[in-house]
């Protein structure tokens, strides 16, 4: 019949129905189906005939036509396996102490491994939920600097115009620039970021808003909150149509009206916004702004097209670096444009300077480390359940004899072992579970200031921890139920079988533990000593009697430095156009032989006296007006880079201008440790550019005096909030991350030696009290501390002495690498590795004491009866 239609029922049903039915039924069953599908599709619909025969199919899965049924009801024995977690349950309650190794050892790695994949799902989420994030691109700019390519992420100004104006494949352009303002709102005042941008910024990036229009932002006098921001300002209620008044800088300022507020933004995202209005809003924010000049830049460019037309945009772009080269000239010359899509933009900010997305480059090597060290936690921890599993399996054996002799078969014995492991995993599970909610995910989140949207009731988690779950009760039980099912009954109910106190295995799990404790440790040590070396580095200059402030113009600094110069403390006052640790302006030298990059700042002559920069050849600047404007100041690190026997008497030319080296400053970290000393020039700064005012106090004056500082700014300029403080202060969050790392270093080492230390107290404690009615002989023989002592530790001393052989340099050499990693960082020597190893020595004595102090408390009468 089916040959004559023009239609045939599905395939896979059919492929199902032959996969599971006995060969005996299925010629006869599959012929019945088919005159079934064909009847249905006389009176029905071909597409409802087709779904009634999956139906049918699925119905007929039933055990009386499964194949291999015998297998499935030998697994389907519910009684058995509820008997196997009877048996699971009084063992936990029987032995507490191995249940509390096996539970806290397993529920901590665990634990960890819950918080690792909270960290890798908020990772991988990172600017995801953006709706066009594979159609929305940033146009970079690709310039070759001092013989390396290096990517940019600012954009001549007039490229976003000339885009939309010459491609019709470009369905959207936005273009951003992002200013320091103050903002005010009644009496609320404050320094805070504001995004110039195109209407389309919130059509391109997924930013929904709580209030209000996304349309409103064509308006040039509306401007667009962010959740935060709203409360900050107007707390819980809707500030749509409130005013708040922007203040671009002394003498000019603009009122805007509200007209939007954003929904709270995603957890994990790189690319955010304080406040946004209209990008033709930077003709009132900055005087004389041309759209067209192609010697300005913008922080970004966005375009979107589909990423089928991204070639033909690439092949255009040769036309806008012709017309970017010949307006900045060599200096700032490009080699080409690059597009960065969304989706992966956070990646690659990694290597482009001044983007407008923050890196998460580094948080994918964290989840690598982390998916080793969760690996490694979860096999110390299936290690310590395979020593205990095998040393307490010498009180079972009568059982294990018992359910052989009845007909037992070595199958059902390993199934039984792994069924009460599952039961002993599955509460460790949940207990790690518990631990990664309330102490491993808050601690991070509290640590880093960060919200990793973790959610007990992902479906995705589940799936992660059934595979956690099956990964630890296979890996911790199959080699204990597998060595002890191979015991024969004749042995086991004769009374000679003896096993676990010499197992080989079992030590190298213990060495193995051991050895990964040390190398833990010395990690710890390692991390611990760097931060305290790097805390006490000098920055190279003299931080710590140092203040500052961040003035408007010139003319706020003159009258802030009339009030400061009347205070006693005050040492010396110096301003200047950019500051270090604050501000510098990249700028290309040109060398007769090669052109270089430098960071440049525009001083006042005594601001090397203030900031207590130290020089170690030629002079400093001239006190006299109008002096050595083209004169410069170098740092010794761009006198290394170009070779100079003596710096001074050098000349290069910035721009067309020719200037000299007159003095040569010792280095010194501009902004943190984690980054290398660049080549810097120091040049005279115009009074009317100031924007820092630097003062060196007496030491032990600097909360006064900063005191003064902030009462003597809100008594000149009422409006604007006071921006600046202590110069220590200026690295901000670097130092508390030191301590960060420290602590978790600090928690891994924890972990590492609490799981070796339980898996070493038990794995002994079992074997002394296996050995009772020994020890109570060598007692009623006069046997001392020293020989007991000596008879329990001999048994460990190789296992230990190869351990710490193994883990200390392996400690060492990993750490090294880790620490060597940081542009600065201590001399790494021994020393780190040493203390690991009288910290896990200390460790192992203390266990093994604690069981000789046993031993020799016990009564000899009584370890005598025993059996």
């Amino acid at each position: 019949m089916s040959q004559t239609q023009p239609y045939s029922p599905p395939k896979w049903p059919l492929r199902f129905l032959r996969f599971f039915v006995k060969k005996e039924y299925l010629e006869e069953i599959e012929g019945d189906m088919e005159e079934i599908f064909y009847e249905y599709a006389e009176y029905a619909s071909v597409k409802k005939a087709r779904r009634m025969y999956t139906w049918e199919i699925i119905k007929l899965f039933r055990p009386i036509l499964i194949k291999n049924l015998e297998i499935l009801q030998q697994l389907n024995q519910l009684d058995m396996f509820k008997n196997y977690f009877k048996v699971s349950m009084r063992g936990l309650v029987k032995n507490p102490l191995n249940s509390f190794i096996n539970v806290f050892g397993l529920s901590m790695s665990i634990g960890f491994a819950v918080f690792s994949y909270a960290f890798f799902m908020w990772t991988i989420s990172v600017d995801q939920f953006h709706v066009h994030k594979n159609e929305v691109h940033m146009v970079t700019a690709f310039a070759e600097r001092d013989g390396t390519m290096q990517q940019h992420g600012k954009t001549p100004q007039p490229l976003g115009d000339m885009l939309k104006h010459d491609f019709a494949q470009i369905n959207k352009v936005c273009r951003v620039e992002d200013k320091n303002v103050v903002m005010k709102y009644e009496d609320r005042v404050h320094h805070e970021r504001v995004r110039f941008t195109d209407p389309e910024f919130l059509e391109m990036l997924t930013f929904p808003l709580k209030w209000g229009t996304i349309g409103s932002l064509k308006d040039l006098n509306s401007i667009i909150l962010s959740e935060d921001m709203s409360i900050k300002y107007f707390g819980e209620e809707n500030p749509i149509g409130q005013s708040m008044v922007m203040i671009f800088e002394k003498g000019r300022s603009k009122e805007f009206k509200i007209t939007g507020v954003a929904k709270e933004f995603p957890k994990s995202r790189t690319i955010t916004f304080n406040f946004l209005i209209n990008f033709e809003n930077l003709k009132s924010a900055t005087p004389n702004y041309n759209f067209d000049d192609w010697t300005a830049s913008i922080n970004s460019t966005l375009i979107q097209i589909k990423p089928s037309d991204l070639e033909s945009i690439k092949k255009g772009m040769e036309k806008y670096k012709t017309i970017q080269n010949k307006a900045v000239g060599e200096d700032w010359a490009i080699s080409s444009f690059g597009f960065e899509p969304l989706a992966t933009l956070h990646i690659a900010s990694e290597d482009i300077r001044e983007g407008i997305s923050r890196s998460s480059k580094t948080n994918y090597t964290s989840i690598r480390f982390m998916v080793v060290i969760s690996f490694f936690l979860l096999v110390l921890a299936c290690f310590n359940y395979i020593n205990i599993a095998i040393a307490t399996a010498a009180k079972r054996l009568k059982e294990i004899g018992i359910r052989k002799s009845i007909g037992a078969t070595r199958r059902k014995v390993i199934v039984q072992f792994l069924s009460e492991n599952v039961v002993i995993t599955f509460f460790a599970l949940i207990v790690g579970l518990i631990l990664g909610y309330t102490f491993f995910i808050p601690g991070f989140e509290f640590l880093w200031s960060v919200n990793l949207d973790f959610r007990v009731w992902d479906p995705s988690l589940w799936m992660f921890l059934a595979a956690i779950l099956l990964f630890t009760s296979i890996a911790s039980g199959i080699y204990p139920s597998i060595y002890i099912s191979r015991f024969q009954v004749v042995n086991i109910l004769k009374g000679s079988m003896k096993f676990g106190q010499r197992n080989p295995v079992t030590k190298f799990f213990l060495g193995f533990q051991l050895a990964m404790s040390c190398i833990f440790i010395t990690c710890s040590v390692l991390f611990k000593m760097n931060n305290t070396y790097m805390t006490e580095r000098p920055w190279g200059y003299n931080q710590a009697e140092t203040l500052y402030a961040n003035v408007p113009d010139g003319a706020a600094y003159e009258e802030l430095n009339l009030l400061m110069a009347q205070q006693p403390d005050v040492i010396s006052i110096s301003g200047s156009q950019h500051h270090v640790g604050k501000s510098h302006v990249p700028t290309v030298l040109h060398f007769p032989e090669r052109e270089l990059e430098v960071d440049r700042l525009a001083v006042d002559p005594a601001y090397f006296e203030t900031m207590g920069i130290d020089l170690i050849d030629g002079r400093t600047f001239n006190h006299a007006e109008g002096s050595d404007r083209q004169a410069v100041v170098v740092n010794e690190q761009l006198a290394k880079s170009m070779a100079w026997t003596s710096a001074l008497g050098e000349q290069f030319r910035i721009d067309t201008i020719q200037y000299e080296v007159i003095g040569v400053v010792k280095d010194f970290h501009s902004y943190s440790f984690t980054k290398q000393i660049r080549p810097v020039i120091f040049t005279i700064a115009d009074k009317k550019e100031y924007k820092y005012l630097s003062l060196k106090v007496k030491s032990g004056s600097e909360i006064s005096v900063q005191e003064s500082l902030q009462k003597n700014w809100a008594k000149l300029f009422p409006e604007i909030p006071f921006e600046g403080g202590h110069q220590e202060d200026v690295w901000g969050f670097y130092f508390q991350t030191l301590k960060i790392y420290d602590l978790v270093w600090k928690v891994l080492a924890f972990i590492a030696v609490s799981l070796a230390t339980l898996g070493l107290y038990g794995l002994v404690k079992l074997n002394v009290e296996g050995r009772t009615k020994e020890f109570s002989i060598r007692k009623v023989l006069g046997a001392g501390v020293k020989s007991i002592a000596g008879c329990i530790i001999n048994q460990y001393m190789i296992l230990f002495i190869v351990a710490i052989a193994i883990g200390s340099p392996l400690g060492f050499f990993f750490g090294r690498w880790l620490i060597e990693g940081n542009a600065y960082h201590m001399p790494v020597t021994l020393y780190p590795a040493g203390i690991a190893v009288v910290i896990i020595i200390i460790v192992l004595l203390t266990t093994i004491s604690t069981q000789v102090w046993k031993v020799l408390k016990t009564n000899p009468v009584n370890g005598l009866k025993s059996e």
